[in-house]
C-alpha cells in the first residue's frame, strides 16, 4: 500500500506506541486523523507531525464512553470520505491479585482493551467499506497467548481481543478489509506494572524489549509492502520462554 495521501487513523494516538505509530505514517505523509482523550495531548502531537506537511484531524474521545464513542464516530464520518488504515493503540493493565481486583478495575480493562475496539471498528466500518483496501490493526499481546499470575484483568481482556480479531479476519476474508491481530512483546514504555526506567536498567541488564520507534516503523513498513498476517507476532528475544516462567 502506498501510504502517501493515504487516511490513517490512530486511536490511543497520543500513548508511548501510539505517538511513535502516528510520527511512522505521518513521515510516510499519509494524512492522520488523531484520537485521544484530551485535545492538550493532541495538540502537542500535532506540532510534531505537521513539519511533514499532511493534513491532521482531531478528535477527543473517552473510549469507556460507548456515547462518547459514537459522537466521534459521527464526527468522522460527517468530516471524511474514507479510511485506508485504522489503529487500536488505547490500552490498560491492571496487575493485580484476585481479592485485590475491583469491579471498576475489571470492567474498565474490558472497556479499553476489548469492548473499545469492537464498538469503534463498528461504527467506523462504513469508512472502511470505501477504502480500496483497508487494514484494521488491534494491539494484541503474548499475555494474550500466555497468561502470567497475577495479570487476570490483562490476560482476559488481551485473550478475548485476540479471538475477536481473529474472528473478524475470518468474517471479512474475502472483502477489501484486513483485520490483524498485532501480538506484541514487551514493549520500552512505561505501560505496565514495572516504571520506564525500570525497563530501561532491566534491558541494560539483558531484558529483551520492543523499541517503540522500531515497532511502529516495523508495522507501516509491514503495512507499505503488505506482508502482515492475520495474527503478526512481534517479540523480543526470549519473550515467549521468560513469559512461561513468569519473569515477563
Amino acid at each position: 500500500m502506498e501510504l502517501k495521501g493515504k487516511i490513517v487513523c490512530v486511536i490511543g494516538a497520543t500513548g508511548g506506541i501510539g505517538r511513535e505509530i502516528s510520527i511512522s505514517f505521518a513521515k510516510r505523509g499519509a494524512n492522520m486523523i488523531l484520537i485521544s482523550r484530551k485535545m492538550d495531548s493532541l495538540d502537542v502531537l500535532e506540532k510534531e507531525l505537521i513539519a511533514y506537511g499532511i493534513k491532521i484531524f482531531k478528535y477527543t474521545c473517552d473510549v469507556t464512553d460507548p456515547k462518547s464513542i459514537e459522537s466521534m464516530a459521527q464526527k468522522i464520518s460527517n468530516e471524511h470520505k474514507n479510511i485506508d488504515v485504522l489503529l487500536h493503540f488505547a490500552g490498560i493493565g491492571v496487575y493485580k491479585n484476585l481479592p485485590d481486583i475491583t469491579y471498576a478495575e475489571w470492567k474498565v480493562s474490558m472497556d479499553i482493551n476489548v469492548t473499545s475496539a469492537f464498538y469503534i471498528f463498528q461504527k467506523l466500518l462504513p469508512l472502511l467499506t470505501k477504502s480500496e483496501k483497508a487494514y484494521v490493526i488491534a494491539s494484541g499481546s503474548g499475555m494474550g497467548k500466555v497468561a502470567l499470575s497475577g495479570r487476570s484483568p490483562y490476560c482476559a481482556s488481551k485473550f478475548a481481543l485476540r479471538g475477536l480479531m481473529q474472528s473478524l479476519s475470518k468474517e471479512y476474508k474475502k472483502t477489501n478489509i484486513r483485520f490483524i491481530h498485532l501480538t506484541l512483546g514487551s514493549v520500552l514504555t512505561s505501560f505496565g506494572p514495572l516504571s520506564l526506567a525500570h525497563k530501561r536498567r532491566k534491558n541494560k541488564q539483558g531484558k529483551g524489549y520492543l523499541e517503540p520507534n522500531w515497532l511502529a516503523n516495523y508495522i507501516a513498513t509491514k503495512v507499505e509492502h503488505d506482508t502482515l498476517d492475520a495474527e503478526t507476532p512481534i517479540y523480543p528475544r526470549h519473550y515467549f520462554s521468560e513469559s512461561k516462567k513468569g519473569k515477563t
